[in-house]
């Protein structure tokens, strides 16, 4: 069984339970309303006859049970449905929420996916979203999608149209340092997969890019005293793996991110797994980018949020 179908599974097992308290729920406070319903018609019944009588009906359900006995029992039934309520709002908040479900089956670009870079380097072709880097384009075009989780889980398929190219998924969050900023990269090129993580404030990753474009847009090695400030900006690799995800057909890419901890999959190939520093933090975005002239498509994403943790 795959990590998908399990987590159908985990779904449907979380849904039947809900289902079960709710019977029980509706069940209780049906039963008291309707006990308390027949013990008032019965009283009034038997102070026409006799004012002053007590309410001892041999055939009534509450023989031998007095006014207050009964409104007694009716709160704790009334209880007894606020905390099954109580109970049902906190395993529908645990519930894993569907973020984007995203198939690119129109003919334009969804609403809320917002492309970045030169305009036309998106399309939908092919019920898939195409994206193309022109050669003379140094960084790539790119387009996300804003969302609101913590711990998540993307799959999405990817194909290389060509050879060539660079493909990189990024997700966005809450910085350390301040602000939003990429926290996880998912890198792929037609010969390895890799998980990176962003460590840094922005303001130092501004800095590099100025002195960057000052030395010809060639990357300057950092110095001992720099890597050893934790603000100074750096991309970390977390994990990697040899893979030929350039050969033309469709890949599925499964992520799943849990706190600090992350895994990869391409298909059913190797787990690869890392653990970061700051990625344990509220995730605001998902971005796709494609660079070296390469020509992607994605299709089929989704993201979901998992269960809260305790």
């Amino acid at each position: 069984m795959t990590n998908f179908q399990n987590h159908e599974k985990d779904e449907r097992h979380e849904n039947g339970k809900f289902r079960v308290l709710s019977c029980i729920s509706w069940f209780i406070s049906f039963t008291w309303i309707l006990r308390v319903q027949r013990f008032h018609r019965g009283s009034m019944l038997t102070r026409i006859g006799s004012s002053v009588k007590p309410f001892h009906s041999p055939h009534s359900p509450f023989t031998s049970l007095t006014g207050s006995e009964v409104m007694n029992s009716a709160r704790i039934a009334f209880l007894s449905v606020v905390i099954v309520f109580f109970a049902f709002s906190v395993l529908k908040a645990d519930e894993p929420t569907v973020l984007i479900d995203e198939g690119f089956d129109a003919k334009t670009i969804p609403d809320k996916w917002q492309p970045g870079g030169r305009k036309g380097s998106f399309t939908i072709v092919d019920g898939s979203l195409r994206a193309v880097a022109q050669p003379d384009d140094s960084h790539g075009p790119s387009i996300g999608v804003p969302i609101s989780g913590h711990d998540l889980t993307i799959e999405f398929d990817v194909r290389f149209a060509k050879a060539n190219g660079y493909f990189l998924f990024l997700i966005d969050g809450a910085s350390q340092y301040g602000g939003q900023a990429h926290l996880l990269r998912f890198a792929a090129t037609p010969r390895l997969i890799q998980l990176m993580q962003d460590r840094g404030d922005l303001a130092s990753k501004k800095a590099q890019k100025k002195e960057r474009d000052a030395n010809g847009g060639k990357r300057i090695p950092p110095t001992p005293e720099q890597l050893a400030d934790p603000k100074f900006y750096r991309i970390e690799q977390l994990a990697r793996q040899n893979a030929k995800p350039s050969d033309g057909k469709w890949h599925h890419v499964r992520i799943e991110l849990r706190g600090n901890n992350v895994t990869a999959r391409l298909d059913d190939g190797p787990m690869l797994s890392g653990k970061g520093t700051v990625l344990d933090e509220p995730k605001s975005r998902i971005v796709f980018l494609v660079g070296q002239s390469g020509d992607i498509r994605i299709d089929k994403v989704r993201v979901t949020n998992q269960k809260q943790r305790r």
